[in-house]
């Protein structure tokens, strides 16, 4: 297990620790735009950043699809159950370490504003915990779909998917682009409505994440049979 944890983490550290600059975008975008706090400015660079990461967190599996590796991390001592739980943890490790980064930049961009008397300024936070869980829930299908497919196909499949879901986001700002306020209200009253319903959403994802990590050890080795090399 630590040969796996050691192996993992010497292979996509870069990854991992990039996870703290991708946390930046949203600040950064504000101070390019010389402190412009729209709520507009400020969900662009948090939806840019989540983008920027979340494909580094599937960029982790990359070099996984091939069947040499896949046979012989079968036969270790922790099998290929073990190589995907280290997998599936590493990449829920990105996401709370992300999360946790923009929480502590957030935290720090607010005391600064408050210091300098600007009291126009959005919680980001309201938009991202609900986003993380949404990219947790991702994580979910691309993991075991990876596995099963490989890179190639998966490749393919995953940009028309994306492909599509930026022409509906983009349409979305366009359509809603006065709304945005009420989209951070929405994000707001999830985590002030008493826990409820964001730990409601907490727990299903965590659930579909597990299932996801089932789903993954039932399809590799099925999955490895298909790999080019």
């Amino acid at each position: 297990m630590k040969g796996l944890v050691y192996k993992e983490w010497k292979q996509n550290y870069r990854f991992i620790l990039s996870m703290i600059l991708c946390a930046l975008a949203p600040f950064i975008i504000v101070l390019i735009l010389e402190g412009e706090g729209s709520a507009m400015v400020s969900i662009i660079g948090l939806i840019i950043g989540f983008i920027v990461a979340g494909l580094l967190q599937v960029m982790v599996l990359d070099g996984d699809d091939r069947k040499m590796w896949s046979y012989w991390v079968s036969s270790t001592a922790d099998g290929y159950r073990g190589f995907l739980r280290n997998k599936y943890i590493m990449i829920f490790g990105m996401i709370a370490l992300f999360l946790l980064s923009l929480l502590i930049f957030d935290t720090g961009y607010r005391k600064y504003l408050s210091y300098a008397e600007q009291i126009d300024f959005y919680k980001i936070m309201g938009v991202a915990l609900p986003l993380s869980i949404l990219q947790l829930f991702l994580r979910a299908i691309d993991i075991p779909f990876y596995y099963l497919f490989g890179k190639k196909i998966g490749s393919v499949v995953k940009s028309i998917i994306m492909s599509i879901g930026a022409i509906i986001l983009v349409m979305f700002l366009i359509v809603y682009s006065d709304s945005m306020d009420k989209l951070f209200d929405f994000g707001k009253s999830l985590i002030d409505s008493k826990y409820i319903t964001l730990s409601v959403m907490i727990l299903i994802n965590l659930v579909v994440y597990y299932l996801s990590y089932r789903l993954s050890c039932l399809v590799y080795l099925k999955g490895a049979e298909h790999y080019d090399h």
